[in-house]
């Protein structure tokens, strides 16, 4: 199962979001592969330079090239999963990503730009590929906040999970996956499964 995280955007939330769920993937004694496309490498070096035991078992391919990704992508086993973390504002190869999806995972924030730059990605995406958002960063309690949970269930957009805006989650590679952003995450990731068998 090849999952692509998906933004045009950069700082919404993508790497953090395909390193919860690389090591979600990875449990039950499981392996998984995080696939970076991104030049910047930051999941890659999130993965290779933590202790985190939950980080232990993934596997890292980087793959900032379409050649690159493709040979990353072959790798997956068939009973395996993949997590692409791809970078922003490079459609191209997010398009040669979306080909090989089974999944589409786009994290992104609340207001300004965001809902556009949505849609954007959503417009890319296979018709028979299933797809949800994942608000990173929320502040729940906001009426911007609220607007835009009413704006995307207005328009059959499914969001996946909420990610609230905690330190703890946030934080990055200085220290291990926190307990919050895990069980957050976790919703995120019952969600893909349930995906993934329709």
């Amino acid at each position: 199962m090849i999952i692509v995280t998906a933004a045009l955007k950069g700082g919404v939330g993508k790497t953090t979001t395909s390193v919860y769920l690389a090591a979600l993937a990875s449990s039950n004694r499981r392996t998984s592969t995080l696939v970076d496309a991104d030049p910047q490498g930051s999941a890659a070096d999130w993965i290779a330079d933590s202790s985190d035991e939950q980080l232990s078992r993934i596997d890292i391919a980087e793959a900032p090239t379409e050649r690159l990704l493709n040979k990353a992508l072959d790798k997956v086993p068939p009973e395996g999963i993949g997590i692409v973390d791809m970078p922003p504002s490079h459609e191209r190869l997010l398009n040669k990503a979306l080909e090989r999806a089974r999944i589409v995972v786009i994290p992104t924030r609340v207001g300004g730009v965001e809902t556009p730059r949505v849609k954007a990605v959503l417009d890319l995406v296979p018709d028979d590929v299933p797809a949800g958002l994942v608000i990173c960063s929320a502040r729940t309690y906001t009426r911007s906040y609220q607007e835009a949970m009413q704006q995307y269930g207005a328009e059959n957009i499914p969001v996946w999970g909420t990610i609230p805006e905690r330190v703890s989650i946030t934080a990055g590679p200085t220290g291990p996956l926190a307990s919050d952003g895990l069980d957050s995450y976790k919703k995120v990731w019952r969600k893909i499964l349930a995906a993934a068998r329709t």
